[in-house]
């Protein structure tokens, strides 16, 4: 028998199985490639968030703002928000304090271009500023007391402070040897100066006494300034307030509202920083006030806190007041001068409270953040 055998179409057959076979081919090409596309965007847009996150979370702790974070009441949070130098990414979140001395910093960043979200987050500790203060008044080289000046190591609480911790005494004056101490007039017995002890002649008194601050030092501390005064006279120091009755900071002569600790500047304890000789006449102030040069005070200027004079103080005629711990360090070895009715008096709460709301924040080490997106 003879099979009959009819090939016609069979080489289109095949072709057209090599088709579907390469267009197969292509399309899984093709899907894996974009899906490639999208993975690599996807995994961009999200390192452009997250960095955008890890940008604010760096702002937010390097620049801590003292000024509004150090007062912010435990359980109460702070809203924060920013972009990044070059525009790819925004950033957004909150600053909740957790106790007297940690906070929890929580930041969301979030990229220009696709909206894509990411999420970190880090335990912040306040990192308090270390000064060796054992007197009202610290001095290194010749210094004297006068007219109707009176300097008390007894510890005072400023009037209308409220909680303010109880602390012990110090002494009235420590400098390194008793010779340096000449008192005159009224105070010419000592009996202007009281304290535990009234004098305490302490040799290890030295540069280091007025210039470091346990891991930091005078150049670290004047960096964290908040305010660069002009060295010059400046009369009439007081809190200013804007048309809302909030705190103008920006005004060069507001350094806080010691005297009405309520109102809107009652909580701005600024770092006062003068790089020359400075002269106050009058007024109120509170915070850190630095001196790179000398000061002179007149005219019942008053101030809440730390004083640090890099050369020598000078009080003359109504003199000036000072409510917390002053130190002189007469780097010259010029004569400290506290004269006319001025009044150095110890404040262990002014002293507190202007050095924790002065406090930078540091990240904790150990499991010191978090990350999602």
């Amino acid at each position: 028998m003879r099979h009959l055998r009819n090939e016609r179409g069979v080489a289109l057959l095949v072709s057209i199985l090599g088709l579907v076979v390469a267009g197969s081919l292509v399309t899984a090409f093709v899907a894996v490639s974009i899906m490639d596309h999208r993975t690599a965007s996807n995994t961009r847009r999200q390192g452009q968030a997250f960095a955008a996150a890890e940008y604010g979370l760096g702002q937010t702790v390097g620049n801590w703002n003292s000024t509004s974070l150090n007062l912010t009441a435990i359980n109460v949070s702070v809203a924060v928000s920013g972009s990044t130098p070059q525009g790819s990414g925004t950033y957004s979140g909150t600053v909740r304090r957790l106790n007297n001395e940690l906070f929890l910093v929580n930041i969301v960043g979030e990229d220009a271009s696709s909206g894509a979200q990411a999420r970190v987050g880090s335990f912040v500790r306040l990192r308090p500023i270390d000064m060796d203060i054992q007197a009202a008044l610290t001095t290194q080289g010749p210094t004297r007391i006068g007219g109707s000046a009176e300097v008390h190591g007894q510890n005072v609480d400023p009037l209308g402070w409220a909680s303010c911790d109880p602390d012990s005494d110090l002494a009235g004056i420590r400098l390194p040897q008793a010779s340096d101490l000449t008192t005159q007039g009224k105070c010419s017995d000592g009996s202007c100066i009281d304290g535990s002890p009234q004098v305490d002649a302490d040799s290890s008194v030295a540069d280091s006494t007025f210039f470091k601050y346990g891991d930091m030092d005078w150049d670290a501390l004047v960096a964290m300034a908040t305010k660069q005064l002009t060295p010059s006279t400046h009369t009439g120091v007081g809190p200013t307030f804007d048309a809302n009755n909030d705190c103008t900071t920006s005004d060069q002569d507001n350094w806080g509202d010691p005297i009405n600790p309520a109102s809107t500047c009652g909580g701005y304890f600024p770092i006062l920083y003068s790089p020359g000789n400075l002269s106050i006449s009058g007024g109120a102030g509170q915070g850190i006030l630095l001196v790179d040069g000398s000061l002179s005070v007149q005219g019942g200027f008053e101030f809440f806190g730390i004083v640090i004079v890099k050369k020598s103080l000078k009080t003359t005629g109504t003199g000036g007041h000072f409510n917390g711990a002053v130190m002189a360090a007469n780097v010259d070895l010029d004569q400290n001068t506290v004269l006319g009715n001025a009044l150095v008096q110890y404040s262990a709460c002014a002293k507190s409270r202007v050095l924790t709301n002065a406090a930078p924040g540091s990240m904790l080490r150990s499991r010191g953040w978090l990350y999602s997106y």
